[in-house]
């Protein structure tokens, strides 16, 4: 059996893999991210606390987005993926700055390595926009979103790096290590993810359209509410669902704001 080390740069051997070595049977995993693709450039960043800085934000003439089902065991993920993209372009969001990708997708479509990769090299926002990604896949404790046609798992780190060039900057279980950990928060980044970094997130299976936290991101994400706001109502849903599921261990998803972009709202029109 094959045991991948986590890092995107570095494909998983062939032969020998199989997915129990990697996720629980019940790993399922979504990050989503938001943020402003530069600071603000006239406000010292240590002379304003948090509140002021969101209070007096500009927010983004136009979003850029990346929307990526990472696995194809089960349809809820690109069902989610789907969803979302209908949910953008209701906030006037347009097809052509979204690239979506899935791991059954076909020639520019499907969610490889090399198409990965491209999809943030071609974000390229202007100063005012915003950079919106949506990842939903199996994960594994410490490893972080599986990407099934990369053969390798997208970590914190790897994220970083990968918004950190266009964007310095978005369900799951284990993902709590995007918002907790040292790699990915930053002062102009919103994380929201799925999980504590050491719980599973729950309702992936073939009877359910989405994961239940997919399903209350989707039902809580209402245009020009602030992020705290719609992880608020999220949190909500998901311990409702989970009640209504008996888990012994809530999933416990997590939110990082950064001290930039505290009144960074959802897709204002």
């Amino acid at each position: 059996m094959v045991r991948h080390s986590g890092a995107f740069d570095r494909a998983l051997p062939e032969g020998g893999f199989v997915m129990k070595t990697v996720i629980s049977a019940t790993a399922v995993c979504l990050l989503v991210a938001a943020c402003m693709s530069a600071p603000p450039p006239t406000r010292p960043r240590a002379s304003a606390p948090a509140t002021a800085a969101g209070d007096t934000l500009a927010q983004p003439t136009a979003w850029r987005a990346v929307l990526v089902a990472g696995d194809d065991k089960e349809p809820a993920f690109d069902n989610a993926v789907d969803a979302m993209a209908q949910r953008l372009v209701d906030f006037g969001v347009p097809r052509a700055d979204m690239t979506i990708l899935k791991a059954n997708g076909l020639g520019e479509e499907a969610a490889t390595k090399v198409n990965i990769l491209a999809a943030f090299a071609g974000l390229a926002p202007a100063a005012a926009d915003g950079c919106f990604v949506f990842i939903t896949s199996h994960g594994g404790p410490g490893d972080g979103l599986f990407m099934k046609r990369a053969r390798a798992f997208l970590a914190p780190q790897d994220l970083d790096r990968l918004l950190s060039r266009p964007c310095r900057i978005a369900s799951g279980c284990f993902s709590g290590s995007f918002a907790e950990g040292a790699a990915m928060p930053a002062p102009n980044r919103v994380i929201l993810t799925a999980a504590r970094d050491d719980r599973p997130s729950f309702g992936c299976n073939a009877d359910r359209k989405f994961t239940v936290f997919d399903q209350c991101v989707l039902d809580s994400l209402t245009g020009g509410s602030r992020w705290q706001a719609v992880m608020e109502k999220a949190r909500g849903c998901v311990e409702a669902n989970e009640r209504a599921l008996d888990v012994d261990a809530p999933s416990q998803p997590q939110i990082s704001i950064g001290a930039e972009v505290g009144g960074l709202l959802a897709f204002p029109r």
